[in-house]
């Protein structure tokens, strides 16, 4: 189920990608600030020392902030997350990550990048923060793909493709380990 939904989604993304398409070269800025949310859904694995799951997720607000160097690299800080149902309450499976984006070519961009993983409770479930259960690990990791679908001026939404992994250290020397796989839409300012 799990390798139907990635060949899926990189069937639309490259079939996007090779779309013939026009780009009004001076409405597009090529440098400087930029911040995007991503917004969507996909499948997170989950494995403890214990027990295995794979479920269907939602994302988080994933948010990335950073700059533009020029019309192919950007540095930004990633909040990449997506939310699982653990002893009947929402969590979220999140990292802390630097990335590097580059345009391959005008609207079909590439991510990577790397950090730390949070594995936290949702905060709107949080009652007592002493017993919600925080938890961190190293190492966060993130591949991406994406396609800017729309942009006019500052402004642009895309299509993209997600794959995040990330550890995260339990009580006990326990450990989780999560694998998400993601196809989110964003929207971006630049």
């Amino acid at each position: 189920m799990r390798h139907n939904i990635i060949i899926f989604a990189m069937t639309i993304l490259a079939s996007t990608t090779l779309a013939q398409t026009k780009i009004n070269e001076k409405s597009t800025t090529q440098k400087g600030f930029m911040i995007g949310i991503g917004l969507g859904a996909g499948v997170l694995s989950l494995k403890t020392n214990t027990i295995s799951q794979a479920a269907f997720s939602t994302t988080l607000p994933n948010i990335k902030v950073g700059y533009r160097f020029n019309k192919s690299v950007a540095i930004l800080a990633l909040l990449p997350g997506a939310t699982y149902i653990y002893l009947g309450k929402t969590r979220g499976f999140e990292a802390f990550m630097v990335a590097t984006q580059y345009w391959v070519q005008k609207r079909w961009w590439i991510l990577c990048g790397g950090g730390l993983t949070f594995d936290a409770p949702a905060f709107y479930t949080v009652k007592d923060p002493k017993t919600a259960g925080f938890y961190t690990g190293f190492p966060a990791m993130t591949i991406a793909t994406g396609y800017e679908i729309w942009h006019r001026k500052h402004f642009s939404l895309d299509l993209h493709y997600r794959m995040f992994y990330g550890t995260s250290h339990l009580p006990n020397k326990g450990l989780r380990e999560g694998i998400s796989n993601m196809l989110l839409f964003g929207f971006n300012w630049k």
